[in-house]
């Protein structure tokens, strides 16, 4: 009985240890590959004047809005999807099984597969953000006026429609009030690039 009690008071002490050290072992692992879509992204700019792919919205793909770029996996930055899928790409958010990380951008939009809407992918910037000039908050839709050109996301932890109800009144990805709260064990896992050239994020 001694000894059963003994192993129950150590499992209890240990298990919360052990879950907490997976869930961070995940974050560092999901921020490892957001870097690695950073690189395409860039990869991708150098090799197309500047440019950044477009932002993709599809409704008749339910979850799969704002996919990785197709383009990205054309151009062999980024893995084919593998079998049967909706997928972009084989690149799977290791928060959201079955669909790939998120990407925005401002500029261009492809709404449907199909219908191409400049200006119509925006970004919201809130006050006082890095390299803002001390600028109000404002949604951008033109890359040369916007702070943030790209951003790359997981969903993270413990995302359901309450979260991301919470997500869309803070206007995320881009406000530091969606970011990943190791306390709340919740938000989004974040990488994007500044105008400067700087990478930033929640990692």
């Amino acid at each position: 009985m001694v000894v059963m009690g003994i192993v129950t008071s150590l499992a209890a002490i240990l298990l919360p240890v052990a879950t907490r050290a997976r869930l961070q072992a995940k974050i560092l692992a999901v921020n490892a590959e957001l870097r690695d879509i950073g690189l395409a992204l860039e990869a991708y700019s150098m090799d197309n004047g500047g440019r950044y792919p477009p932002t993709r919205v599809d409704c008749m793909l339910g979850g799969h809005y704002y996919q990785l770029p197709p383009e990205l996996v054309t151009a062999r930055y980024l893995p084919a999807p593998v079998g049967d899928t909706f997928m972009a790409s084989s690149t799977e958010d290791r928060f959201n099984k079955g669909y790939t990380y998120k990407y925005q951008s401002v500029g261009t939009m492809i709404y449907n597969r199909t219908t191409v809407m400049e200006g119509a992918a925006k970004l919201w910037i809130p006050d006082g953000f890095p390299d803002s000039d001390g600028q109000e908050g404002a949604w951008y839709s033109e890359p040369g006026r916007s702070i943030v050109s790209w951003v790359v996301y997981s969903v993270g932890p413990n995302f359901d429609l309450q979260e991301q109800q919470r997500q869309k009144e803070l206007k995320y990805p881009v406000p530091k009030s969606c970011w990943y709260d190791p306390r709340a064990k919740r938000g989004l896992i974040v990488r994007m690039r500044l105008r400067n050239g700087n990478q930033i994020g929640s990692f």
